[in-house]
């Protein structure tokens, strides 16, 4: 399993906002396929205003944006369009899941 970590820097005051915005895409997402996995981490300490969407990928291919299927919906671009003017920044990273217990 492969682990995409997207990590957003959030402008200062729109955290809630941004949470929100998430919260109500997934939960439409979550219904119509059940075959994508998102995870929404929040910051408690480090850099301030941070906002982590993890994707679960059976693949390191199926995490490329043309096999995503989250990137892939035909709702992304509008959602997505929605939450860029809230972020300063953004980094992502890969993880090769080795062990789940």
């Amino acid at each position: 399993m492969i682990v995409e970590r997207n990590e957003f820097r959030l402008k200062f005051g729109v955290s809630t906002v941004a949470l929100n915005l998430w919260k109500d895409y997934l939960s439409v997402v979550r219904q119509e396929d059940p075959q994508i996995h998102v995870r929404i981490l929040t910051d408690i300490s480090g850099p301030a205003y941070t906002l982590i969407v993890e994707l679960i990928h059976e693949t390191f291919g199926e995490a490329e944006p043309t096999r995503c299927l989250l990137v892939q919906r035909n709702d992304w671009k509008d959602f997505y369009q929605k939450f860029i003017p809230l972020c300063e920044g953004s980094h992502r990273t890969y993880y090769k899941q080795q062990l789940e217990i």
